[in-house]
């Protein structure tokens, strides 16, 4: 049976259109996290994870399972495909592109406006004021665990990345000896392993000693003090890709739906992000 030409491109596109509603998810993360993910999986699905408690577990890692819930339950069937990066400046400018479409981790709010009205900023996961970080370090740096006090503090060498907007503004007004301006993650850690840095900024982890492995090296926080984070944090979908509107309006159904449910404070609880044990420790800004 022949069928008309005038028939024949809207046929097309409503083909290509149900090509394009197929295609998974393509949500972009650090190589690290990643591989951290996986190790807190195991077996487990993470469309059912309600426990987030395990090795490997941090914030950005958890928020790769947050991310996916969202999308579930917001309506998203059809599932993601890992994309994995190496810098968080790469992450925005994949995003900003439309070459990825969805960030698995929060970036913040500050860092997000720039990119413009194709980037769509989520609904936040943590509000102003809500993000605290700690000054981590190698073990063997005494001089860094030692620190108690701002005064003590700006003898220091930290390492950050300018890309980074929260840290560098925050560590930059504190007036540390020296501040490195690093692209990478692993660069940092491997910094601070071989002592030409002596702290750096991250999340807190769970666990008594609240110290992680990464890159090689064990990281532990300088006891009793740490940094408030001004903004908030989001995860970011580029509506520059097909999808992007579909997926834009799935995730911010499913993170009310979480939040509403206590899912994403748990997540963070366990994780070590909002963390009882630091609750007294003074902050320097």
């Amino acid at each position: 049976m022949r069928i008309a030409r005038s028939l024949l491109a809207p046929l097309l596109l409503w083909g290509l259109a149900l090509a394009l509603h197929a295609e998974p998810a393509a949500v972009i993360a650090p190589s690290d996290v990643w591989r951290d993910y996986r190790m807190l999986l195991g077996q487990r699905d993470p469309l059912t994870l309600t426990q987030f408690r395990g090795m490997g577990t941090r914030r950005d890692v958890v928020e790769l399972v947050l991310v996916q819930q969202a999308l579930r339950l917001g309506g998203w069937r059809e599932g993601i495909r890992p994309v994995e990066a190496t810098a968080y400046s790469r992450i925005l400018r994949e995003i900003a592109d439309g070459r990825a479409l969805v960030s698995g981790t929060t970036a913040w709010r500050a860092d997000l406006a720039p990119l413009g009205a194709e980037v769509y900023i989520s609904r936040a996961l943590i509000g102003p004021g809500q993000s605290v970080a700690g000054f981590y370090t190698v073990p063997g740096n005494v001089r860094a665990l030692a620190a108690r006090n701002l005064d003590e503090v700006r003898q220091l060498r930290a390492v950050s990345n300018r890309q980074w907007r929260a840290d560098w503004e925050v560590l930059s007004r504190l007036g540390l000896q020296e501040l490195y301006d690093v692209a990478a993650w692993p660069s940092m850690v491997a910094m601070l392993a071989a002592g030409r840095a002596d702290v750096v900024l991250a999340p807190f982890q769970p666990g008594n000693t609240m110290q992680f492995k990464t890159g090689g090296a064990t990281l532990v926080p300088v006891p009793n003090i740490k940094v408030s984070l001004p903004g908030s944090r989001h995860f970011a979908v580029s509506l520059l890709a097909p999808q992007g509107h579909e997926v834009a309006q799935a995730l911010d159904r499913g993170l009310a739906l979480l939040q509403q449910r206590g899912v994403i404070r748990r997540a963070y609880e366990q994780a070590g992000f909002i963390n009882p044990r630091v609750a007294g420790w003074t902050t320097l800004n």
